[in-house]
């Protein structure tokens, strides 16, 4: 595996936590077998505004491709975009996000047509890298008229550069571009803005960097209370200082470090014999003192982590502290390896005077010290990031994003769930006027585009014409060869991945034509049954696909079937010697609204809808909701009492004929005008009467709470039980059924049994269970290399 740790090199240049951090973890990643690693360092100024603009943009830019992995701990350099981005959180830039100064206002000049311009940009930030470009436009608009613009605007501090930092990072650290998260301590992981909502987010404990002692003579008297840190304000060595002369001891007091407050703490000290400030030491003198110390007194504020914690209980010394030190207090635990007082200069004084003249308690917390942090070692680091994720490739015959119909919905949730064990890259045919793009869905899920050529788009026009129905899946199945790059993006996707999935049996025949390793079959339904109801007159083209569908699930190490119908029927049908496992169809429904009667009927004034019951219809282009809608379109005129909208692109459907005054076809819709829809409706319908498979649609209607009436063939094979979760009725039957439900005396059991289907919607169809069980059953059959941490 080859890794890149990615790190800024801050400008003017010093040596921290940081960069201790970085020196040892990539020593560490190269003494491990099978990894290969390399620290790439961009200088990083941050003293002004456009320093900080110019350093975000350069990370931004950064092609690392060449790595399998990158792992980035400090911004700016998590805007660098890499499939396989783990990021390790030490801090963002402190000042504009947990340290903005008490008081400052946050207010952006936007009054300024520049600025505004560049807020605009931001407001966009959700949109993903979409919107780098234009806001890193509307910036370099700014700077060609900033000398023109008050000085203010351009403070640091200040309200434009955190507004621009904050959207930058949304960018870089959203979901969808990193991998996996982490955090050097709990302290940063609870820090407000630092993480995207719903992130999970591991804490994980590095090491330091070892610092051998021997011979090593530093000016610091054996027994001394020593303490080393840069001698900066946030390190509140005044604090140590102070309780020192307050504590009234004589054992001496040594300050390591250098920093822009040394003159104020030598003042302080008032030359005071006891107390040394000795500057700088060398790694060896630093140990050294360690190990000739009493104690280490250590109380920054709010700290990331604190290495000097981990230093001294390393060298097996208690470390004092502050309640108030925030990552310090994760390692210390009173009484224990330590003490912590109350955050202030007395209580720090009595905890030190404690330490200095209690000498059983010191040498019980001494005791501790070095035991309380023996887990955290760099082999441990390393292997917390170089898990090898197995590799998935999903083959099928159309794009995937954005998702509307049934079929690209279920690919969507069901391997963007999949992430979680594995990465993920769906190489999809579409059609010729698309442009070819890899895309990046969500971190780990992938998606290839390649469009069909213009001999496969003529030889798909011709067989439409033969199959009297949209079949881009059929010419993808029996033509592959005529889109080359398609085959090639397939042969790809194979050598990279572990295991092999169709999707569909549609893009069989193309996997064999470059790849003759096993294959996974991921059946939508059983297609030789569904396409023999949508052209039951083309048995040349069904004997293909039957022998193509054949063919796939005999040689399939696992067959999976949305039903256990399908599955029986599968099995049944081409002799399979076990059961298809199952993989069911499910729905992402924490983004389906259940509004209060208020809310809905404002929404459904903003959509004019009347005050009759509106029952939707959701449905694709697609054979049986065709057959659907036309069934839909005769009952209509039985129920005048009630609007029928009909959603998705089965509204476009050829030959419908006349359609009743009470149906509006309102055609297809964006997934989140769909959600607006289902909340302000009355009703789910799924007059469905052919087909194969289960259908999603009802699994939708129940998440979004609705009542649902279904014919007994609509509700097959899936999670929700007839007469328990929906109304279940024969298509000629629905008029019945719908006044039945929506009747006023139906009230209370209308809604007890929408509120029983959302419950069972949202936990047996939940996505990530779903994929949960697909990734068990794919480790199962033993398609994926163990252990999965193997590098």
């Amino acid at each position: 595996m080859k890794i890149a740790l990615i790190a800024p090199s801050p400008v003017p240049f010093t040596i921290g936590g940081a960069e201790n951090l970085w020196s040892g973890w990539i020593t560490a990643l190269n003494a491990t077998p099978g990894v290969e690693a390399d620290l790439i360092k961009l200088p990083t100024a941050e003293r002004n505004f456009w320093e900080i603009v110019d350093s975000y943009r350069r990370w931004a830019a950064l092609d690392l491709g060449h790595f399998d992995r990158i792992i980035s701990t400090k911004y700016p350099a998590w805007m660098v975009a890499h499939d396989d981005h783990h990021v390790y959180v030490q801090h963002k830039l402190r000042g504009l996000y947990d340290t903005w100064p008490t008081g400052l206002s946050a207010h952006v000049r936007e009054e300024i047509p520049a600025v505004r311009r560049v807020m605009v940009a931001l407001a966009h930030a959700g949109a993903g890298r979409a919107a780098l470009a234009d806001i890193f436009a509307a910036l370099d608009e700014l700077r060609v008229t900033a000398p023109e613009l008050p000085a203010d605007v351009f403070a640091l501090p200040g309200g434009l550069i955190r507004a621009v930092v904050h959207g930058l990072d949304h960018i870089g650290l959203a979901r969808t571009a990193i991998r996996r998260y982490a955090a050097i301590s709990a302290t940063v992981r609870n820090r407000a803005g630092y993480f995207p909502p719903g992130a999970e987010v591991e804490i994980i404990h590095h090491p330091t960097l070892s610092r051998p002692a021997a011979g090593a003579h530093p000016p610091v008297p054996a027994g001394a209370i020593f303490t080393a840190s840069r001698l900066d304000g946030p390190k509140r060595l005044h604090w140590v200082i102070g309780a020192y002369l307050k504590a009234d001891i004589d054992t001496p007091l040594v300050i390591a470090g250098d920093g822009p407050c040394r003159a104020a703490l030598v003042q302080l000290a008032a030359g005071h014999p006891q107390i040394h400030l000795v500057g700088r030491l060398s790694d060896a003198e630093l140990a050294a003192a360690y190990a000739g110390a009493l104690f280490v007194p250590f109380v920054p504020d709010r700290e990331d982590y604190g290495l000097i914690t981990l230093e001294a209980l390393q060298a097996g010394k208690p470390v004092l502290t502050c309640g108030d030190t925030g990552g310090v207090t994760e390692l210390v635990r009173d009484g224990e390896n330590g003490l912590i007082t109350a955050a202030g200069v007395d209580a720090l004084a009595q905890g030190m005077r404690r330490l200095a003249t209690d000498h059983a308690l010191r040498e019980r917390l001494a005791r501790n010290a070095a035991a309380s942090v023996a887990h955290i070692r760099w082999p441990a680091l390393v292997e917390a990031f170089i898990r090898r994720w197995p590799k998935v490739a999903v083959i099928n015959t159309f794009p995937i994003h954005p998702a509307s119909s049934g079929g690209q919905l279920r690919l969507r949730h069901l391997y963007q769930r999949l992430t979680a064990h594995a990465n993920v890259r769906v190489v999809n045919l579409a059609g010729a006027d698309a442009q070819p793009v890899q895309r990046t869905l969500v971190s780990g899920l992938t998606e290839v585009i390649v469009p069909m050529t213009a001999a496969h788009a003529a030889f798909e026009a011709k067989l439409m014409r033969t199959l009297q129905a949209s079949c881009r899946d059929m010419s993808a199945m029996l033509e592959p060869a005529l889109s080359p790059e398609w085959l090639a993006a397939i042969r790809t996707a194979c050598e990279w991945a572990d295991v092999v999935i169709a999707s569909h049996p549609y893009a069989y025949p193309a996997i064999r034509q470059v790849w003759d390793g096993p294959v996974v079959y991921e059946a939508h339904n059983v297609e030789a049954c569904l396409k023999a109801a949508i052209f039951p007159h083309a048995t040349a083209a069904l004997a293909q696909l039957e022998r193509a569908e054949g063919e796939c699930a005999r040689q399939a190490p696992l067959v999976l079937c949305c039903s256990a119908e399908d599955g029986a029927q599968m099995q049944a049908r081409y002799g399979l010697p076990t059961p298809p496992a199952l993989a069911p169809n499910g729905v992402d429904g924490a983004s389906y609204a259940v509004l209060d009667k208020e809310a809905r009927q404002a929404l459904r004034r903003r959509l004019r809808l009347g005050a009759q019951p509106v029952a939707v219809f959701v449905a694709s282009l697609h054979g049986p909701n065709i057959e659907a809608l036309r069934a839909l379109l005769a009952l209509a005129p039985a129920c005048p009492e009630m609007l029928f909208a009909v959603l998705g692109s089965v509204c476009t459907a050829p030959e419908l004929g006349s359609v009743p005054a009470n149906v509006l076809l309102v055609g297809r819709v964006s997934d989140e005008e769909l959600r607006v829809w289902l909340a302000a409706a009355d009703l789910g319908l799924n007059p469905m009467v052919s087909g194969s498979g289960t259908n999603l649609k009802l699994l939708e209607y129940a998440a979004a709470g609705l009542p649902v009436v279904s014919t007994p063939f609509g509700g097959r094979g899936g999670i929700l039980e007839a007469g328990t979760h929906y109304v279940a009725a024969e298509i000629e039957d629905f008029p019945h059924a719908l006044r039945a439900i929506t009747a006023v005396a139906a009230h209370a059991a209308r809604r007890a049994m929408a509120a029983r289907a959302r419950e069972r919607a949202l936990s047996a169809g939940d996505w990530q269970t779903i994929a949960d069980d697909m990734w068990r059953a794919i480790v199962g059959a033993g398609l994926v290399p163990m252990p999965p941490a193997d590098v």
